[in-house]
């Protein structure tokens, strides 16, 4: 295939002049985040961000065992993401939503018939009933209505609080809204709350603009970046976790935590496996040679927020003020890998760094304080936090203004 042929498939990288990377990027963000304003990712790479593309991606990076010239270039590749992330496609976006809604009595107990009417034009009733129809589900909600769009993708309302659950928790919010907001365009996301809105009656858009949001997901993905030469970490947190990649036999870490799962924490995981084996399978992939199904890695960075519904928690007219999601995380360069011996290399790449460099440290072993302070990638946390806020105050206003 020629070069002008792989320019013109979007989902073919093949980076001679930094266009196609682009150009792939522009259909994968298109696919996995219809709420991104794509006005915002660059359509004319700078000449920095062209050659360090070119550097990278000609010798087809992967999760195997990278060697000291090529860990030397993703280092170079990383930090020109972290710094440029609107021209490398590295958007921060909302990937998951929950809101706690007050909504009147009258309107709860019409739920299970209103959950009928939504508009078909965008959705569908998929399932409703009890929450006990929903494997696994440990709602304190009674009832469920779950719709779906044409994509598949699904809103899910819960309502009804368990008589013992409202009894201990008076004030606890009487509805609750779960979505992936990238997962729906603006047009289903206007049409889902303007149904809504329509049930709560003349005060709908004072009840929600006081909604609590009790969970908030922001994501970035970083495309070309393999898992295992991620290296992060929050200064201000102690648990650590990882998941092992069954499809690398084991040998690479699947998924890298920080924090608790019960409560605010982040993560780094394979999305690229995850599309492969859970879907959605829409999206279109980014490849290297489409006949021998080589894709290019994709390492999603995430920020799980929990706030308690409580009064501390952020209402939803307050969106904009969520906590930044890179807020005390820090990125190290994959050639500190250069200063540890084999058995080490092993074990950070198949724990993820973070998880590793506490369990050594309860060994008493410590990797020396100059590695760390010339081993840390800067980034521009200025343009990252710019772009998260205008993704949340777009959200917000979808909502409200339905």
């Amino acid at each position: 295939m020629s070069k002008s042929n792989k320019a013109a498939l979007p989902s073919v990288i093949s980076v001679h002049s930094g266009s196609t990377y682009i150009a792939g990027v522009n259909a994968y963000t298109q696919a996995t985040n219809q709420l991104c304003d794509l006005a915002n990712l660059s359509n004319h790479p700078s000449k920095v961000v062209k050659t360090q593309l070119k550097a990278w991606f000609k010798d087809k990076p992967s999760n195997e065992r990278l060697n000291h010239f090529r860990l030397l270039k993703l280092e170079r590749y990383l930090s020109a993401i972290l710094m440029n992330p609107l021209e490398y496609g590295a958007i921060p976006f909302v990937d998951m939503l929950y809101l706690t809604i007050d909504a009147p009595e009258s309107v709860v107990s019409t739920l299970s018939t209103a959950v009928k009417s939504i508009p078909t034009e965008h959705f569908k009733l998929f399932k409703t009933g009890p929450v006990k129809y929903l494997k696994g589900s440990k709602e304190v909600y009674q009832r469920f209505a779950m719709f779906e769009n044409q994509a598949s993708s699904k809103i899910i309302v819960y309502w009804g609080l368990h008589p013992k659950v409202r009894k201990k928790r008076p004030k606890q919010r009487l509805v609750k809204i779960s979505l992936n907001p990238a997962r729906h365009s603006p047009a289903e996301i206007t049409a889902f709350f303007e149904w809504f809105k329509s049930l709560l009656g003349d005060d709908a858009q004072h009840i929600m603009e006081v909604a609590n949001v009790t969970r908030l997901d922001i994501a970035m993905d970083l495309i070309g970046v393999p898992l295992p030469y991620l290296f992060f970490e929050r200064t201000n947190n102690n648990l650590r976790g990882f998941i092992l990649n069954e499809k690398a036999n084991n040998l690479h870490v699947g998924t890298q935590r920080l924090g608790c799962p019960r409560s605010n924490r982040s993560l780094a995981y394979d999305k690229l496996r995850k599309y492969l084996d859970k879907g959605p399978h829409y999206v279109d992939l980014l490849v290297y040679d489409t006949a021998k199904k080589r894709y290019v890695p994709i390492s999603r960075v995430e920020r799980v927020f929990k706030f308690a519904d409580s009064q501390d928690a952020i209402s939803l007219g307050q969106l904009e003020n969520a906590p930044y999601f890179l807020k005390s995380t820090v990125f190290y360069s994959p050639m500190i890998l250069m200063f540890l011996n084999e058995e080490q290399r092993n074990m950070v790449l198949k724990y993820g760094f973070s998880y590793w460099y506490r369990m050594i440290n309860k060994k008493r072993w410590k990797l020396s304080r100059f590695l760390f302070k010339h081993r840390t990638l800067e980034v521009n946390n200025e343009q990252f936090q710019s772009v998260q806020t205008a993704a949340l105050i777009r959200l917000k206003r979808l909502i409200l203004e339905a």
